[in-house]
Formats: structure tokens, C-alpha cells, sequence
């Protein structure tokens, strides 16, 4: 059962780390090299970014959240088993915080790739189509700035996890 436990916890952090560290490198990286770099193909800098961020949000998100919920609920079975010995410590304060947090994540992430990237495909192929109408384009920034807050939003509630997670395994680690 310690060594369930030791196997999710790391799936955990591993999933959480590259969520959060691949939130960074795209939405940071990666489209200011694009935007930079493609400069004047803008066509071809919106085809790269769509087809990237198709990739991350849809593939590798949903398998980190998946990964990620699957080693909480093992956690969360494994405790509620008496014989296997394992209590979860908690921060008395705020015991059920890193599921909170999680869940948002979780909410934010499959609004993100559910809805707001299906969005933005359509009202950038409407742009594409019709690059002189200024409201498209209005509309689509508006889209991007709602991307990029919920973007921001997820990687601070993904810090406040590590966080929190690097404090309970520092105040409350196995010596034995």
C-alpha cells in the first residue's frame, strides 16, 4: 500500500509539473517566439499556434488531469481502508484546499478546451476569411485576453500546489 501511495504521489507531481511547466513554455515561450519569428506569415504563425495549443490543451492537459485525479482518488481509497494504515496528513487550517485547487484547474481546463478553443477556431477562421472586418478581430483578442487570464489563473493555482504540497512533505515527512 506505501509503495500505491509513493507511485501516485509522484504521478501527481509529475503530472502537475508538466501542466503547469507547459502552460509557461506555450503560453509564454513559444508564441513569442512564434509571433516573432513569423512576423510577417501571420497566417502561418495562427496555423502553428492553433495546431500547438490544439495538441496541449486537448491531448496532454486531459491526461495530466486524468493522471492527476486518478492518484488523488487512489490516495483518497487507500485512506479510507483500514488496514492499510495510511491517513492522509492534512494542513488542519485549510484541509481539503489541494482539491479545491484541483478542481478549479480541472473546471478551467476543460472550459478552456471545450469551449473557448472551439471559439476561437471558428472566430479565427471567420478573421482568416474576412481579414478587413475590425470586429472580428476585436472579438478574437477578446477571446485571446480571456485564454491567456485563465491561463495565468491556472498556473498560480498549479504554484499554490506545489506549494502546498512541498510544505506538508517538509513538515510532515516519514523518517523512518
Amino acid at each position: 500500500m506505501k509503495r500505491l501511495i509513493y507511485i501516485s504521489n509522484w504521478l501527481y507531481l509529475f503530472s502537475l509539473s508538466l501542466w503547469v511547466s507547459g502552460m509557461f513554455l506555450l503560453g509564454i515561450l513559444v508564441e513569442i517566439i512564434v509571433r516573432v519569428k513569423l512576423k510577417e506569415q501571420p497566417l502561418l504563425a495562427s496555423n502553428i499556434m492553433n495546431g500547438i495549443m490544439d495538441i496541449f490543451n486537448i491531448k496532454i492537459i486531459y491526461w495530466c488531469l486524468g493522471i492527476m485525479v486518478a492518484a488523488v482518488v487512489i490516495k483518497f481509497l487507500v485512506a479510507r481502508n483500514p488496514a492499510s494504515g495510511f491517513s492522509e496528513i492534512r494542513n488542519s487550517r485549510r484541509p481539503y484546499l489541494k482539491e479545491i485547487f484541483l478542481g478549479i484547474m480541472v473546471v478551467l481546463a476543460l472550459y478552456i478546451g471545450s469551449v473557448l478553443r472551439p471559439q476561437m477556431h471558428d472566430m479565427d477562421k471567420m478573421k482568416k476569411a474576412n481579414p478587413e472586418d475590425i470586429r472580428l478581430q476585436k472579438q478574437f483578442d477578446s477571446y485571446h485576453s480571456q485564454l491567456t487570464w485563465l491561463y495565468t489563473v491556472n498556473m498560480i493555482l498549479g504554484l499554490s500546489l506545489f506549494y502546498i504540497h512541498g510544505k506538508e512533505m517538509a513538515r510532515f515527512r516519514d523518517d523512518s
